[in-house]
């Protein structure tokens, strides 16, 4: 099976009550939630959406998501999405979407990188060793992304959760879109306030939160000034950082 003549492909998409915050602006979670669904119908069209791979032993993971705002949204509308296969290297696939209001105006763009994952030992599965063609890709960006990430500056505990059942998706890990909601609980009520002048989200999905494990939330405190801050968690069982987020404001 092949996918292909992506980049022609659109869905329409709205913007739920649920994913606006007390002032009528999307949350993080709201950007991430959209992203995911147009992804998913896309993959379902050729055959390799999260059924179809499930039944393969296979599924889809998300490394990373970027995220360029170029127009704050306010208020239930609705969206044109289109989405297209846009690069693979040794082991990432990468996807770019962009957003559009029902006057053609772009009001975000976004850059996911994912891996195919086994699902019996839970490893990253080479894409030379697919039994199906995923197509070319189509070497159109949207903007620059990256699945990597280095946080250098100083990161002071601000939180301590614990991953609930109802975190957990199909796949039995923290459902990527949680990573975004614990990122906005970690913003200050003037930050919050400030949401519509925000104009960059970068996630990072480092590493599984489970049910009944505790992670240990940070802030970083250098860059706030200077409109960047970084957040990110910290799984008291492993050590490990399980997730990194970056937001940008004007």
């Amino acid at each position: 099976m092949t996918l292909c003549n992506e980049s022609e492909r659109s869905y329409s998409c709205a913007v739920g009550m649920e994913m606006l915050n007390g002032y009528g602006v999307m949350k993080p979670s709201g950007y991430q939630s959209l992203i995911m669904e147009i992804s998913g119908r896309h993959l379902r069209q050729f055959a390799i959406g999260e059924d179809d791979l499930i039944q393969k032993g296979m599924a889809w993971v998300l490394v990373s998501s970027s995220i360029e705002i170029l127009a704050p949204i306010r208020g239930e509308i609705n969206l044109t999405a289109r989405t297209w296969h846009s690069e693979q290297d040794r082991l990432t696939f990468r996807r770019e979407l962009c957003f559009a209001d029902d006057q053609g105006n772009n009001l975000f763009n976004a850059a996911t990188f994912s891996v195919l994952m086994d699902m019996n030992d839970r490893r990253i599965i080479r894409p030379d060793r697919l039994n199906f063609d995923i197509g070319q890709p189509h070497s159109q960006f949207l903007l620059e992304a990256s699945p990597k990430l280095r946080i250098r500056e100083e990161m002071q505990p601000c939180d301590r959760r614990k991953i609930y059942p109802s975190c957990i998706d199909r796949l039995g890990h923290t459902n990527n879109c949680r990573y975004s909601e614990f990122a906005y609980d970690a913003l200050t009520g003037e930050e919050i306030a400030n949401l519509e002048n925000m104009r960059r989200i970068d996630l990072f999905f480092k590493s599984e939160l489970k049910p009944g494990e505790y992670f240990t939330v940070r802030r970083s405190s250098s860059q706030v000034e200077k409109g960047e801050l970084m957040i990110d968690g910290v799984n008291e069982q492993t050590g490990k950082q399980s997730f990194a987020c970056r937001m940008v404001f004007d």
